[in-house]
């Protein structure tokens, strides 16, 4: 699969030294989240390297340039679209505060992308449900393509700030034994996009919510994208895949910090989920369904989410 590595950063990319030879038969985009490009890019150990910045985004997209967050992570999906152009077959995103917890990073998300998930049934071995145990139908077995691998972490786990501040930080130790669960259908999921792998059909739905400066809302990009993916999905009969390959994340933001930036999403992000669970979707395809959604959903009577849904028809026009 022709696989691209996209990475939003305002810092170096010195993290990538850790990662050795593991993305050789990668291309990599940095999408570099300040006007101009600063930041000294690597010059090896990728089959490729784009670099992009706001210049780039404000050249590309024109009128259309304001559907993507500046100066937060979010910034990642125009890496998406310019992995699409460039024929991606299979896109995987890091953040630049993630390190190798073992080996096959590329091979494990690779490999999850060719599984297929059951039908109704839950297999009961939670390392590997892809291994049917005893009595699990053959007829309901390999159904749903998966198209999304979502890796986890071993030191900093992805908690939101309030968690964080009332436990501290919490590391959990390095997983040494392979694991991956299916989401099942019909259940919505937190998508942290810190380790994750997806298919190019999907590229579409890959948009992540205006998030930061001058947007009322902030930290919730990935957590949104990841609700309004996950409806599209179920109702498309394609699966997401949850665990392996791990990274070893080193925390770089601050929770006091976090903790007011996701305040004023707290309230919002409680009923999001139930209004995108009552859109009942006809659509065929992932950009037909995206759409559908953008218009169906009852979003609050909110500026904002006026401007959310101007910005999500503006993002999928881009793969007319």
């Amino acid at each position: 699969m022709k696989t691209y590595l996209v990475i939003p950063t305002i810092r170096d990319l010195s993290f990538l030294k850790a990662w050795k030879g593991e993305f050789a038969k990668c291309h990599l985009i940095v999408v570099e989240d300040h006007p101009k490009r600063q930041i000294k890019i690597p010059s090896k150990n990728f089959l490729s390297i784009k670099h992009f910045c706001w210049l780039d985004i404000d050249g590309d997209l024109g009128k259309n340039a304001w559907i993507i967050s500046r100066k937060n992570a979010g910034i990642r999906c125009y890496g998406f679209w310019k992995a699409y152009q460039e024929g991606a077959e299979a896109v995987i995103t890091l953040d630049d505060d993630c390190y190798p917890a073992g080996r096959g990073f590329v091979k494990g998300h690779l490999e999850n992308l060719r599984l297929k998930a059951p039908q109704s049934w839950f297999s009961t071995y939670p390392h590997a449900q892809y291994l049917y145990t005893r009595g699990i139908p053959y007829q309901v077995r390999d159904k749903y393509p998966v198209v999304l691998s979502h890796g986890l972490w071993s030191g900093s786990i992805d908690l939101d700030a309030q968690t964080e501040l009332k436990t501290g930080k919490l590391a959990l130790e390095p997983f040494n034994h392979p694991l991956r669960l299916f989401i099942p259908r019909a259940d919505f999921f937190p998508m942290c996009t810190m380790n994750l792998a997806f298919r190019r059909e999907i590229v579409p739905l890959m948009y992540f919510p205006l998030m930061g400066k001058p947007w009322f809302y902030d930290r919730f990009d990935d957590i949104w994208a990841g609700i309004f993916l996950k409806k599209i999905l179920d109702h498309l009969s394609l699966a997401v895949v949850s665990g392996s390959p791990f990274v070893e994340h080193r925390k770089a933001s601050d929770p006091a910090s976090n903790f007011r930036k996701e305040k004023r999403g707290m309230k919002t992000n409680e009923m999001l989920w139930k209004r995108v669970e009552q859109v009942k979707l006809t659509g065929k395809t992932p950009k037909g369904c995206y759409l559908e959604l953008a218009q169906k959903i009852e979003f609050p009577e909110e500026k904002y989410f006026a401007k959310l849904k101007e910005a999500m028809t503006a993002w999928t026009n881009l793969f007319s």
